[in-house]
């Protein structure tokens, strides 16, 4: 009995092993495919994200509606009617705008740089927040910390400037990031997984 139940323990060891080994190499597969694309294809993943955008925001425009028309017609408001009507309708714009028309093509690629540019200005000035209250309780590295900072604003600002050329830069850099984590990702399960068979 007692051999039965450690056989058992061991096959349940060996199949989560294998789960964790093909999960690994599906992982690194992947953060390589979608990298290669940022960095060989970037106009093809601006016009993939923006589709993908567009179409979450035509996905929370019917949900709206779908609230606005499960309330009750006493509780019913009528800017979740205007809000699901204009998502949808801007989304649907947006989408045939990116596919069907060149300058609709230029307009979601500019729109999608200025969004990465807002939030990389955003990062930098929470970085910069963050560099006073390090420098005030003496906290070692704060000075990286201020010039991340700094940097993040700065490339932000860029990116508006010239956001096509933005974009590409900012594909360029998730495109070589997620080839070289994705590299990584396989030789760590390769390694793992030839430790354990030492092991054994």
């Amino acid at each position: 009995m007692k051999q039965t139940v450690i056989a058992t323990f061991e096959q349940a060891a060996q199949a989560a092993r294998r789960r964790v080994f093909t999960g690994g190499m599906a992982a690194g597969a992947l953060m390589i495919g979608i990298g290669a694309v940022a960095l060989l294809a970037p106009l093809l993943l601006g016009w993939s994200l923006t589709a993908i955008l567009m179409i979450g925001f035509a996905v929370y425009g019917a949900a709206q509606l779908y609230a606005y028309f499960e309330t009750p017609k006493e509780q019913r408001g009528l800017w979740t009617l205007i809000g699901g009507v204009a998502l949808i309708g801007f989304a649907l714009l947006a989408l045939w705008m990116t596919f069907q028309t060149t300058v609709g093509a230029a307009i979601a690629l500019t729109l999608l740089a200025n969004t990465v540019a807002f939030f990389t200005v955003l990062q930098g000035i929470a970085q910069i927040i963050l560099y006073a209250e390090m420098k005030d309780l003496e906290v070692p590295g704060y000075g990286w910390v201020l010039a991340g900072g700094l940097l993040n604003v700065v490339v932000g600002n860029l990116i508006v400037i010239r956001p096509i050329t933005g974009w590409m830069a900012v594909s360029t850099v998730w495109g070589i990031y997620l080839i070289v984590s994705g590299v990584a990702v396989l030789v760590e399960t390769l390694a793992d997984q030839r430790g354990r068979r030492v092991d054994a």
